[in-house]
């Protein structure tokens, strides 16, 4: 007669974070906030969906030898661990609430602007009620004040109790901005530095990249066609293929996508970094956060600003002062550009005065501090220590 031992369960003793696209180099911000957790909890670990996962976890291990053994594939077996969860956006928390719920794992979650949530929006409220109705929701995230008031109205509107939150304003910046190492910004135009070069940094989600507002900056650019002295680059999925670009010659540098460390590097010699993101393009009740994780990088590096805020989401820039805040439209973005060329003492102070205010609202102690006491409580929920 063959023996065999019972099965038994594995021991739920880990708080695991749940992810489609860590560990990629290329998602900086996701990089900076779990590797905090596993530099900062033994018992946290990192399952992800990525379908590259083997070639890109070869390359973070690479960077990263001493975390990547806890940062695995995902795999039904391998939630077993889990005590609690956690994720990013509203598209991961629905794609993997089905094995949370079959499983029966509590979780918390940030609800970042775009991975499918939006304002007002039919597809997205049907997924927020879907992931707000869970009785294993523990807490929800949010960084911006809109989505806290509409997660409010919400969940009123739906006759549900508010979930537990936490408002953390902005987003988590790669530590790497706040190390020594950190590469000085070299001379602003104006002071030293013959060529004011100006900067677009997105990933592009649609064709054109018209919710992220490119086809403005390209047309902004072929109006200060006449100003020798300007220069353009471009970081992300984008290339001359996107919009005829042929007249700028080489003023127009295309640079693809860039890693944080070699990004860093980018920006020291960028002045100005340019956001014309407009909401509610990509999708019905799309909208970004404000600024832009591509602008608060840029920001640290000692880049001048130039934003739009339409869902006026400013968390306290002053325009013309550590900021400027403009209407997304190439009209609006030349007339600031021909006044700061006209008068490049004020792009340096705008670049400086705006490095100094997101280092303090961006530093790891408030951004990555606070996150992590809000793992914290998500494991307090159910009784798992983090340590």
């Amino acid at each position: 007669m063959k023996f065999s031992w019972p099965w038994q369960r594995p021991q739920r003793d880990q708080l695991l974070v749940l992810d489609d696209f860590y560990p990629n180099l290329l998602t900086g911000f996701r990089i900076a906030e779990y590797n905090a957790y596993l530099e900062s909890f033994a018992n946290v670990g990192v399952l992800s969906t990525l379908k590259t996962f083997s070639a890109e976890h070869r390359r973070y291990a690479q960077r990263y030898p001493a975390l990547a053994p806890r940062v695995q594939r995902f795999s039904r077996r391998a939630l077993r661990s889990a005590k609690a969860a956690y994720l990013n956006f509203l598209n991961n928390a629905v794609h993997f609430l089905p094995e949370l719920e079959r499983q029966g794992i509590p979780f918390g979650m940030t609800l970042y602007p775009g991975g499918g949530f939006g304002l007002g929006e039919e597809a997205s409220d049907r997924k927020l009620l879907r992931v707000l109705s869970s009785p294993l929701l523990r807490s929800l995230t949010v960084t911006q004040p809109v989505t806290r008031q509409y997660v409010i109205d919400f969940a009123k509107g739906h006759g549900l109790p508010a979930p537990a939150m936490h408002s953390i304003p902005g987003v988590v910046a790669n530590p790497m901005y706040f190390a020594d190492d950190l590469q000085p910004h070299e001379a602003y135009f104006g002071e030293g530095k013959p060529t004011l070069d100006i900067c677009f940094v997105a990933e592009k989600y649609m064709p054109r990249g018209e919710n992220k507002g490119y086809p403005e900056f390209i047309s902004m650019a072929h109006h200060l066609l006449a100003d020798t002295r300007v220069h353009f680059h471009v970081v992300g999925a984008f290339g001359p293929e996107d919009i005829d670009v042929s007249a700028l010659g080489p003023r127009m540098t295309f640079h693809g996508r860039v890693e944080t460390a070699k990004l860093r590097g980018f920006f020291a010699g960028m002045d100005l970094v340019v956001s014309p993101n407009r909401p509610f393009m990509l999708h019905p009740g799309n909208f970004d956060g404000f600024p832009t994780g591509g602008c608060v990088e840029a920001a640290l590096c000692g880049v001048a600003v130039m934003a739009s805020d339409m869902l006026q989401q400013n968390p306290g820039y002053v325009h013309r002062e550590s900021m400027l805040i403009v209407a997304p439209s190439a009209e609006a973005m030349v007339a600031e550009v021909t006044r700061l060329a006209a008068t490049p003492s004020a792009l340096a102070d705008i670049a400086r005065r705006g490095q100094a205010l997101t280092r303090q609202w961006y530093a790891p102690e408030v951004q990555i501090q606070q996150r992590c006491e809000a793992l914290k409580a998500i494991a307090r929920s159910v009784s798992l220590t983090l340590a």
